[in-house]
């Protein structure tokens, strides 16, 4: 019995995958520590919207996650995984869009 594409992958794909996610929360961190200081030292919305921005980068980390796996899925020619990433990337991106869940 032969071993699927998905039962071989390589330790550089899941490493991939690993590093858009410490890079995405690192990044998300220092820019909502930089809002939170400018927010000691400047008044009025600015700090606000830095922080802002590093909360909505934290929201979109995932959803590039998804993308990055798509991506590497298909490169591997692991195409079951590849169609099954895309579908979760739609659903994510319309319920993102549509507010699917939202009262």
């Amino acid at each position: 019995m032969g071993l699927e594409m998905s039962q071989v992958r390589e330790p550089a794909f899941d490493r991939a995958v690993a590093l858009v996610l410490r890079i995405g929360a690192f990044v998300c961190f220092f820019i909502m520590l930089a809002g939170l200081l400018a927010g000691l030292f400047v008044s009025g919305r600015i700090p606000l919207a830095i922080e802002r921005v590093g909360v909505l980068l934290m929201l979109a980390t995932p959803v590039v996650r998804v993308l990055v796996a798509c991506f590497l899925f298909f490169r591997e020619e692991d195409n079951r995984y590849g169609w099954i990433s895309l579908g979760l990337l739609v659903i994510l991106l319309l319920g993102s869009v549509f507010g699917i869940g939202e009262h």
